[in-house]
């Protein structure tokens, strides 16, 4: 509402008001002053009756009707009033205004009878000895005992009507007066209610859209200034309260957005309350799921259903551990609990996702590590063992035997000296980190010249050139010493099971990328199935696990390279095709 519309709303109203209460008090007045107008004249009318009754000239306690005459002629010129007395048969004896002789019998007038009944007559009606309307009192004479006569007094009618017109015009004036005043003091009142009205609508309705940072201003009406305190007071805790509830929802909201796990909060009737990211990522959700989604609507998956139908008929938690995305790549492990409210009551099913693939393969890769290391090392330590006792039961008498068996004896030592060695390795390189490590800025070529030297004397044995490629002055920051043995560990794979012969060689290089160097070890052997390539880095992963074991190789060397490269911040790749040679690329950052 505007505050023009306000204004004629109130002013409009109270005027009304005052108008309705100063025309009853008016009309009251007016009536209550017109009878007591009446009551005087009546009473003066009265007076006059008696005075004249008891001035009346009388003979022996009666009338004498000669002096009758006389008297009423005195009492003609005094005031507005006219004289008349009524004998007791009827005739009229005096008039102070009209001649006798030509006035009939007054016995059957209204104010002459009821004197005669009661003592005193009052009548308002058409004289038709004057021609107009008068106002008659009659009194009897005396008020007891035997009649003797009627004395009337009257008045014309429009005396009293021409008082009562001046009395009413004063009336009419002063109540214009009223009227006047009343209407200032309304439109005064308006402007100084109104104003302040307006502003706490207007103040009422910012805050109702939201703005409660918005004030009232206070007026200067006492009522009006107590109520904008205390709506200011209200909007000053509904602000606490609102900036309380958002903190605490954003605080919610941040915990949710920043967890790991995924969370599902579901009312009774299996629609969603509430879904994290991590949920969303889980659950593979390509589309936004608003609240009151039914769940169905945005999981498909059977296991979680079943899950959330399941916890509704029991009393605890239910887990659950379920094969997630297209591949069945991942697992999920599913709790699924009751969501109460405050008294205690149900209100839905709170269910938390748990990605535990890296958790399940890294317990995968710790059985199949403990599988490798116990196979690999039951194998050296059978051949030690079983030549060991076949030297003890006789053998020893042979020494050709004897020598034979002692030098497989001492190779297979050397096999499990190998594999214990590269398991000390990997538990370093594992406890190692990049802050902790040592990386001074090194001459690239110098470690990998010193990592060829290494190798030269078994590449010449197989017949395999060895190549390098490397700018004197490349630098980089790194642990010599470590990026020699991986270095030296790939050169040696490729020596062992790369071609052999002419033609065979491998080729080590090493460039800048600008923000790091890449060193890459290149053969010419019978390279790799893909197959293989995912898990050519794992321990004791070997992709002819008989022709390396008769080679001498521990299924640890790639393995090794993979975590030297990783307390560099590295990364280490393979690239292979059969028939084409394997190219080992590694990625040291700057």
């Amino acid at each position: 509402m505007t505050r023009q519309a306000l204004f004629r709303q109130f002013f409009g109203a109270h005027f009304l008001i005052l108008c309705v209460a100063v025309g009853f008090i008016s009309l009251y007045t007016w009536r209550t002053g017109r009878q007591a107008f009446h009551r005087q004249w009546l009473r003066e009318l009265q007076t006059q009756a008696e005075l004249a009754a008891a001035l009346l000239p009388r003979s022996d306690g009666q009338v004498d009707d000669t002096a009758i005459s006389r008297f009423f002629e005195r009492l003609g010129g005094v005031g507005d009033g006219r004289f008349t007395l009524i004998l007791p048969d009827g005739r009229v004896a005096g008039d102070s205004d009209v001649n006798v002789a030509r006035m009939d019998r007054h016995d059957d007038r209204p104010e002459v009878l009821e004197a005669v009944a009661t003592g005193t007559g009052v009548s308002q009606r058409y004289s038709e000895s004057v021609g107009m309307e008068m106002l008659y009192l009659a009194r009897r004479v005396p008020l007891e005992g035997p009649i003797q006569a009627v004395v009337r007094v009257s008045v014309p009618l429009h005396t009293l009507t021409r008082e009562l017109r001046n009395t009413d015009h004063m009336l009419l004036v002063l109540l214009l007066m009223v009227l006047a005043a009343a209407a200032a003091l309304s439109y005064g009142a308006a402007l100084r209610i109104i104003g302040p009205v307006a502003d706490l609508q207007r103040g009422l309705e910012q805050m109702g859209a939201g703005d409660l940072s918005y004030r009232l201003s206070i007026p200067p009406v006492p009522h009006l200034a107590a109520l904008a305190r205390s709506i200011n007071q209200t909007a000053d805790r509904l602000q606490r309260d609102i900036q309380a509830l958002k903190e605490e929802r954003n605080l919610r909201t941040l915990i949710l957005a920043n967890m790991t796990s995924g969370v599902v909060a579901i009312d009774g009737n299996h629609r969603l309350m509430d879904l994290n990211d991590a949920a969303r990522q889980m659950l593979n959700l390509r589309h936004s799921a608003p609240e009151g989604t039914g769940i169905n609507e945005v999981t498909r998956d059977p296991a979680m259903l079943a899950l959330i139908d399941e916890s509704e008929r029991q009393t605890g938690p239910v887990e659950r551990e379920v094969i997630a995305g297209a591949a069945a790549e991942g697992v999920l492990h599913l709790r699924a609990t009751a969501l109460k409210d405050v008294a205690g009551r149900r209100v839905g099913t709170l269910v938390v996702l748990s990605d535990v693939t890296m958790l399940r393969r890294l317990e995968t890769v710790r059985q199949d590590f403990v599988a490798n290391v116990s196979h690999e090392l039951r194998t050296p330590i059978t051949s030690v063992k079983g030549f060991a006792e076949t030297l003890l039961d006789g053998a020893m008498s042979d020494p050709e035997t004897a020598e034979r068996f002692l030098m497989i004896i001492v190779r297979q030592a050397t096999q499990l000296e190998s594999i214990i060695r590269d398991l000390l390795d990997l538990a370093r390189l594992e406890q190692s980190s990049a802050q902790t490590l040592d990386r001074p800025l090194t001459f690239v070529a110098g470690v990998l010249r010193s990592a060829l030297e290494l190798c030269q004397i078994r590449a010449d044995a197989r017949g395999v050139r060895l190549l390098l490629t490397c700018a004197e002055d490349l630098t980089a920051r790194l642990h010599a010493g470590l990026i020699e043995q991986a270095v030296v560990n790939l050169i040696d794979n490729a020596i062992t099971h790369g071609a052999t012969g002419a033609g065979s060689q491998v080729e080590v290089a090493a460039v800048s990328t600008g923000d790091g160097v890449r060193i890459t070890v290149r053969d010419t052997g019978v390279g790799i199935e893909h197959k293989h390539l995912d898990r050519i880095f794992e321990r004791f992963y070997r992709v002819d696990k008989g022709r390396s074991r008769e080679l001498g190789g521990t299924g640890l060397g790639l393995s090794i390279v993979k975590h030297i490269v990783l307390v560099h911040n590295g990364t280490v790749a393979v690239a292979s095709e059969p028939g084409a040679g394997s190219t080992f690329t590694i990625l040291l950052p700057a």
